[in-house]
């Protein structure tokens, strides 16, 4: 059985680097949990993580919530060539990445899997614990 340790020195590919703004995000996936900035004096959310509200300005009143992991495909892009600098993502070909709109409004991209992945489908988070330090948000077609 592979303990996280050797997870760590087999992993090949990129890993973020989180900012002192994105390190929440990071913290939460670790534990399983998707959140975002969310801003109480204009009721937006904010992604990418930052230091104020972009739509705004606040920085008084940004609090990090939990979202649902629903959401649905905006788009999305299937990748059938890795270039020559990470070959580490070889294996997979292909694979898809997609914008992913989320129940509560918010976008972010990410790793999309399923068998009929189509505009509008329905699809929900789940995390790859990929070293003991990162567990990667990624979607899949909704059950």
């Amino acid at each position: 059985m592979e303990t996280d340790v050797s997870k760590a020195n087999t992993y090949e590919k990129f890993l973020p680097e989180p900012s002192e703004f994105s390190k929440p995000f990071w913290d939460y996936c670790q534990k399983h949990e998707l959140r975002m900035q969310f801003c109480g004096e204009c009721s937006n959310w904010i992604w990418y993580p930052r230091a104020s509200c972009p739509s705004c300005g606040t920085s008084e009143k940004i609090e990090w919530r939990k979202l649902s992991g629903k959401g649905e495909v905006y788009s999305f892009t299937i990748i059938r060539q890795v270039i020559d600098n990470s070959p580490a993502f070889q294996k997979d070909i292909p694979f898809a990445i997609g914008l992913v709109e989320l129940e509560e409004g918010p976008r972010i991209y990410s790793n999309v899997k399923g068998d009929e992945l189509k505009i509008g489908g329905k699809v929900e988070v789940y995390f790859e614990d990929v070293t003991p330090e990162f567990s990667l948000p990624k979607f899949r077609t909704a059950q």
